[in-house]
């Protein structure tokens, strides 16, 4: 299956088990894969033909930005489902969450938490 990544999506938001996570808030990183077919914009060069990867930032922005939720999972589920909702051509999306300020004592560069779903039909 043909896809588009986007990588290293910064987001900010008040996720985290703890309430301390969720008052501060805190920088993600997202990453974001997109199963479609990209045949007929790869032949007609036509961004019509295809999903804009600059309408996907800004959804993804919309979906995870300022939001307060306790679990990774439960973000990338809500990105997942938006995603689907707003853009039809998607028939998989793949969306890692990375979290690089762990709210323990700990040697973790950063944990990251992946999901990937395909559309129901």
């Amino acid at each position: 299956m043909d896809s588009i990544r986007l990588r290293d999506i910064i987001v900010y938001g008040y996720y985290g088990a703890s309430d301390p996570e969720r008052q501060i808030g805190q920088r993600l990183l997202l990453d974001l894969d997109l199963a479609l077919d990209l045949g007929e914009a790869a032949a007609s060069d036509e961004l019509a033909d295809t999903v804009s990867y600059e309408e996907i930032y800004v959804a993804a922005q919309r979906l995870a930005g300022g939001r307060r939720c306790r679990l990774l999972e439960h973000l990338a589920q809500q990105l997942i489902d938006g995603l689907f909702q707003r853009f039809p051509r998607l028939v998989g999306v793949g969306v890692s969450l990375r979290k690089m300020n762990l709210p323990f004592p700990n040697t973790c560069r950063e944990v990251e938490v992946r999901l990937y779903r395909e559309r129901s039909a």
